[in-house]
């Protein structure tokens, strides 16, 4: 039978009214009354030692809420705050800070290519010529027509000023007759520069399958023109980082192929728009390359470190699973109290949660498996146990005291 004390005894006579509603469950059958007082004796000291583990009172030998007659042993470590610093990795492909492809305004035939492939050029350096032959004539005799125009005015408003022998109405049309040959020599002058082929901006120009002499049209490709001090590498970043990647973040880059250092370098956009497909949104980092180390069209393995915030941190062995999900035990009072927690973040020996819980709680790291809602802890020092204390703490215990027989 269950070993009880006395003061058990005692402490569970509100149960003995109950316990002889059923005695008659027990005794059935007993051959004598020796026998059925001995038996009734076990049945009502083990039904009523089964009842002091369900009470809600504490016992008299100094139990908690709960029942448990006895504290359990373990260790517990503090709950703390840890940052969380996430990342972000994603492969993307470089382009120039700025970049064309330059075609001819106008067809014509070639007759000088200014320029080497891969060469530096300045911004407004001529690149290619075209048969400007007629171009040129027409300026010049816009010029003779402006000169003329102009010359009449001249002469008519002389004449006014000592005579005023011509209508004002025929000063006004030499006048107009000025400004329209003003507007055909600009128009000429615009034509002739369109028979060249000049540099945007400065950068390096690419390759081309011109020669002196090909006749081109406006379809036909010249050249290729980069502006490559910097690149600008577009990649995807998931929509959870919205907010947290924005201008200004630093990214680390590397060429995707290879390990060597990777190079510092920063956003400086971000789209407007989240992809429904892909559930990304593209970010826009620029890399200095003055040293014009790289090309664009490279592809590059880009990192951006996150900050995500705080968040409690405790040992990956404190926390268990229920029905209800991940719970861990705290102690508090010197009793065991059960907390539900969120995972986060799994790091090493670590669980990153989400807990209604204050940095600095105790939280029960060893001795989980005999830990109950209201049993009293005994916190013991993790410097004094040895491997088998250790090993023993990690052993289910059973919180009902243990029973023998009585030898009848």
């Amino acid at each position: 039978m269950h070993r009880l004390s006395a003061n058990g005894l005692a402490g569970m006579g509100k149960s003995i009214s109950f316990i002889r509603a059923n005695v008659s469950r027990v005794t059935v059958g007993l051959p004598s009354a020796p026998a059925r007082a001995m038996a009734l004796l076990t049945a009502v000291a083990l039904l009523i030692s089964l009842g002091a583990c369900s009470n809600d009172e504490p016992t008299s030998s100094g139990g908690r809420p709960g029942g448990f007659a006895r504290s359990v042993p373990v260790l517990v470590a503090e709950a703390t705050l840890e940052t969380l610093d996430d990342s972000v990795q994603a492969v993307g492909t470089a382009r120039a800070l700025q970049s064309v492809t330059l075609y001819p305004e106008t067809a014509g035939v070639v007759t000088a290519v200014e320029f080497t492939p891969d060469a530096q050029v300045t911004e407004g350096q001529v690149l290619l010529r075209l048969d400007d032959r007629d171009q040129r004539l027409a300026v010049r005799l816009a010029e003779v027509q402006l000169a003329d125009a102009k010359r009449t005015v001249t002469r008519f408003t002389s004449v006014n000023r000592q005579n005023t022998n011509i209508p004002e109405s025929q000063i006004d049309t030499a006048k107009a007759a000025v400004d329209s040959a003003l507007i055909a020599l600009e128009q000429a002058q615009v034509d002739l520069a369109r028979r060249e082929i000049r540099a945007p901006f400065s950068g390096r120009v690419g390759i081309t399958d011109i020669d002196i002499g090909d006749r081109i049209e406006t379809s036909t490709t010249v050249t290729t023109l980069d502006d490559r001090r910097q690149l600008l590498i577009d990649f995807a970043v998931p929509e959870v980082f919205v907010g947290q990647v924005t201008p200004g973040t630093p990214v680390r880059v590397k060429l995707w192929d290879q390990a060597g250092q990777p190079l510092n370098g920063s956003i400086i956009a971000t789209d407007s728009r989240i992809n429904t497909s892909s559930r990304a949104f593209t970010a826009r980092a620029a890399i200095d390359n003055s040293n014009d180390r790289f090309r664009p069209g490279m592809a590059f393995e880009i990192t951006v470190a996150v900050n995500r915030g705080e968040y409690l941190s405790v040992p990956d062995v404190a926390v268990q699973w229920g029905a209800d999900g991940a719970y861990l035990w705290i102690e508090q009072d010197g009793v065991a109290t059960r907390r539900d927690v969120t995972l986060v973040r799994r790091l090493p020996n670590r669980l990153l949660i989400e807990a209604d819980i204050a940095p600095g709680t105790p939280i029960v790291t060893e001795g989980v498996q005999a830990v109950r809602e209201g049993v009293a802890l005994t916190l013991l020092d993790a410097a004094d146990l040895n491997r088998d204390a250790r090993r023993e703490l990690a052993q289910p215990r059973s919180n009902v005291p243990t029973s023998s027989a009585n030898g009848g």
